[in-house]
């Protein structure tokens, strides 16, 4: 009889931080409204839950936010909810104890490392993977791929595809804390402080929207139905005479 020990099928956790939707995708201001601008949120994050929660390794998925709207979104596909322990607590979320502290990117990964930190207490050697809200272009073997490479050890991540920000960040060890760094410049962050840079054609992967040219680019590459519905009820700002929109 054999006494083998069999082999540990690899799990992943998947955090998504997304701000308030007030206050989301600014920089499309001078393309669509606010309306426009939050349905247009709601839809990539939708697309991005759906996709890596069809990845095969993947066990959960947490939305981490403050937002209301948000929260019941991601319910409604499945994903759990983490209040951002900096802002307002979200009703029904995992986490309700929130407080008043720092705004901005600095709350934002600090609500993700204490995400990244209950994700682990409660799944024993699940690998953790903070992963962008606004990848409407995300395809299953994409993120399949990358996941695979980041478990060949420690912390890595994939820059996008401006080249100074992150699409996703993971941690493959349980001895190694997630220690998000997301904000301008996090890709160089990221891998001062010890992130191995993952290297693959993921164009989808890599490419967040943030401006209207982002969105053009993962306009050509396909995006997700939900994204594409959303971007065909939109009505596009008018440019002004003699100059953009």
């Amino acid at each position: 009889m054999s006494t083998a020990t069999p082999p540990v099928t690899p799990r992943a956790h998947v955090l998504v931080a997304v701000k308030e939707l007030h206050v989301a995708k600014t920089r499309l201001s001078g393309v669509f409204d606010v309306a426009d601008r939050t349905g247009l949120v709601l839809s990539m994050l939708r697309d991005t839950l759906t996709v890596v929660r069809d990845v095969d390794s993947v066990v959960g998925v947490t939305v981490v936010t403050p937002d209301a709207a948000v929260a019941r979104l991601a319910r409604s596909v499945g994903a759990h909810v983490y209040a951002d322990p900096t802002s307002t607590p979200v009703e029904g979320s995992v986490d309700e104890q929130g407080s008043e502290g720092d705004q901005g990117e600095h709350g934002l990964n600090a609500a993700l490392a204490a995400a990244a930190d209950h994700v682990r207490k409660n799944e024993q050697g699940v690998d953790v993977v903070a992963l962008q809200a606004d990848l409407p272009s995300l395809r299953r073997d994409e993120f399949g791929e990358a996941l695979a490479a980041a478990r060949t050890g420690g912390r890595s991540v994939v820059v996008d595809h401006h080249g100074t920000g992150t699409a996703a960040l993971f941690s493959c060890d349980p001895s190694v804390p997630l220690d998000p760094q997301f904000g301008p410049g996090s890709a160089r962050r990221h891998l001062e402080s010890g992130a191995r840079p993952l290297h693959g054609h993921w164009p989808g992967l890599r490419t967040d929207v943030d401006t209207a040219d982002d969105l053009d680019t993962a306009r050509a590459l396909g995006v997700g139905p939900a994204t594409r519905a959303a971007l065909d009820a939109a009505t596009p700002i008018a440019a002004s005479p003699g100059g953009k929109s």
